[in-house]
């Protein structure tokens, strides 16, 4: 098997170029469509969204959700009791530690969360139907790119 060639500089730039044009704008139109589905059909915002998300992929207290959103404790702890008041996480204290608090999702959360994944799922599926099976493939291998790129800490 033989190495592959270095990329050139002008193909990097290249890259980087068709980056920028075409990730924030494609990003920006998945999270105001979430953004719609959200608030629109079920009375949470964005962030409060992001904090159901979080919770259900496993973070547990608010320390962890400030750290994994990049925003103040205060903040997310805001965000929190509104889920809290929305019945939708419920705070349990720690078994161990009777000062910690962990997060955890009511029913009618993950119901919710389901139910948000579920539509956002569609709407992209209808989107990228109008690609063809190589072209949803090149999308693919792109994104294990990038991932190897940005994720990978051998890369």
């Amino acid at each position: 098997m033989s190495n592959p060639q270095p990329t050139t500089d002008e193909t990097l730039q290249l890259a980087i170029e068709r980056f920028w044009e075409a990730f924030p704008p494609v990003w920006n139109t998945i999270r105001s469509h979430v953004r719609g589905i959200a608030s629109e059909q079920f009375g949470i915002s964005v962030e409060q969204y992001n904090i159901l998300r979080l919770i259900r992929k496993g973070r547990r207290s608010v320390s962890e959700l400030a750290e994994d959103r990049q925003i103040s404790r205060p903040a997310i702890s805001q965000a929190v009791e509104l889920l809290v008041e929305k019945q939708l996480i419920a705070r349990k204290r720690g078994s161990k530690d009777r000062r910690f608090v962990e997060l955890e999702l009511t029913p009618a959360g993950s119901e919710m969360i389901n139910r948000i994944f579920a539509e956002n799922r569609a709407w992209m599926k209808t989107r990228l139907a109008a690609l063809s099976d190589d072209e949803t493939r090149c999308i693919i291998c792109g994104m294990e790119l990038l991932e190897k790129a940005f994720l990978d800490p051998s890369a």
